[in-house]
């Protein structure tokens, strides 16, 4: 049987013990950083799933196999898997025997509470040019480091362009190893401190990507927000965005919606809002930025009271490009002072990908003191009505459904399933619902309607369970 292959562009970022090497390197700042894959057969049969480690010399080191159940979901710990040494930065490539979806978990738990996740690379999906919407170089205390891999089996020179201020920075690697990666700062570059934009990548071979966006400099990381890398696939005119915000929940949770011009020529981008405040009647909103150079991104803020949302506003966004392709990113954080701060970011969805089917190889319910929830966006004409199902490491699948369509354009959040706390009107068709608690597993979701969805994990604390400490994370759903 043929194999597909998925680059879970694996950032294994292994107990970076060495501050100063990292920080020097443009790394990730602190020590403790780990990573976890969490790999979920989407086909029908029984799957015997394999995960390759690369150095950035391109050496491979064995993680092993593991077995997965039609829609279940395994998971490689790189330090405990992988035969790897402490300190290994690299890569991966994941293959199978049946089709997968594998999302990236990184984190310092042990040393700081900084998490971030970030989805994988179907091999079918990497191209010569990726591009990243938002570049920081220290801007707001912030950077951003770039994990871009040589998505084929020959050498790769790989050039990176940096756009910030008006200029261009540039940074190349030459003759980079089969399935090996490359990290880029955009101090590299030459991209003054300070300074935010945005970056494109091109090879002569094939590319993948993540970014990881963190703190500046730090003895002990507390918080990252991951993403993963746009390919030509993911261009379109049109981008959905399930989840946008302003000023929503206790720690004052905020959106920001980074859109790039990604097209040859110039063109303003529009973003069409679909909200509610404190659980009130649909509203929208529609806002334009002003005209954007190719390769040029804009920053629409929900706080702004030209393109942004009203105070306590909750729901999504459709971005659309005026003539031509565009490349679009979320950051949502907390505007509260808390330990750790809640930041994320994901990857708003190109309506191209837009389907009936949407899978998340990693859903928590309350699980070691965090839980996910679910956003889903309905894209369609009409109502939609989606069923969820839920199947958790150990046990059979669990089906949840919903009594109020989800509007057009808008979205719903499923959350807190073992009790059935949401959406409005959230059904548990067979029963089984309570069983879930302190679970773990992969999630498939169907519905009348095209839908993209998002899965969003913060820490929480149920039923005497003490919250993990970690930061909020998220990562786009796989459309089938």
């Amino acid at each position: 049987m043929s194999k597909k292959f998925m680059t879970a562009f694996a950032l294994m970022l292994v107990l970076l013990v060495a501050v100063g090497l990292v920080s020097a390197q443009g790394q990730l700042p602190g020590s403790g950083w780990k990573s976890g894959q969490q790999i979920q057969n989407v086909g029908t049969a029984n799957a015997t799933v394999v995960f390759q480690a690369y150095n950035q010399a391109g050496v491979a080191s064995s993680c092993g196999s593991k077995s997965a159940a039609p829609g279940a979901s395994v998971n490689f710990l790189t330090d405990v898997d992988c035969d790897v040494p402490a300190g290994f930065v690299g890569s991966a490539v994941v293959s199978a025997d049946q089709p997968i979806a594998a999302i990236v978990n990184v984190n310092n738990r042990g040393t700081g509470a900084a998490a971030g996740q970030y989805r994988g690379t179907d091999g079918a999906d990497v191209a010569t040019t990726i591009a990243f919407p938002l570049v920081k170089n220290n801007f707001g205390g912030r950077t951003t480091t770039f994990y871009v891999q040589n998505a084929s089996t020959n050498a790769n020179n790989i050039e990176a362009t940096f756009q910030a201020g008006g200029s261009t920075y540039n940074k190349t690697f030459s003759n980079v190893p089969a399935n090996a990666m490359v990290v880029i700062s955009p101090a590299d570059a030459g991209v003054p401190s300070g300074a935010v934009g945005s970056l494109s990548v091109t090879g002569t071979q094939p590319l993948a990507g993540t970014s990881l966006e963190h703190e500046a400099s730090a003895a002990v990381a507390q918080n990252l927000q991951a993403s993963k890398a746009f390919t030509p696939s993911d261009y379109d005119t049109v981008a959905y965005c399930p989840l946008v915000r302003n000023n929503h929940t206790a720690n004052d949770q905020t959106t920001g919606i980074q859109a790039q011009n990604v097209s040859a020529a110039a063109q303003t981008i529009q973003v069409d809002y679909a909200f509610s405040v404190g659980g009130g009647a649909l509203q929208t909103k529609t806002v334009t930025s002003p005209s954007l150079a190719p390769g040029a991104s804009f920053t629409f803020f929900a706080k702004d009271g030209t393109y942004g949302i009203p105070d306590g506003a909750l729901g999504s966004a459709t971005v659309t490009g005026s003539s031509g392709d565009i490349a679009v990113v979320v950051n949502d954080r907390g505007f509260k002072t808390t330990n750790p701060n809640r930041v994320t970011a994901y990857a708003c969805f190109p309506a191209s990908s837009a389907t009936n089917n949407v899978v998340l190889p990693l859903y928590k319910e309350y699980f070691g003191g965090n839980t996910t929830g679910i956003q889903i966006q309905n894209v369609g004409a009409s109502g939609a009505t989606v069923t969820v199902t839920y199947t958790p490491s150990s046990g059979s699948p669990v089906n949840f459904s919903h009594s109020t369509p989800i509007p057009a354009g808008a979205s719903a959040t499923f959350f807190g399933v073992s009790s059935l706390t949401s959406p409005a009107g959230i059904t548990n068709p067979g029963g089984g619902a309570a069983g879930l608690f302190n679970s773990f597993g992969g999630v498939s979701i169907t519905s009348n309607q095209p839908i993209v969805a998002i899965g969003n994990e913060s820490m929480s604390a149920a039923s005497g369970q003490a919250p993990s400490g970690q930061d909020t994370k998220n990562y786009e759903g796989f459309n089938q």
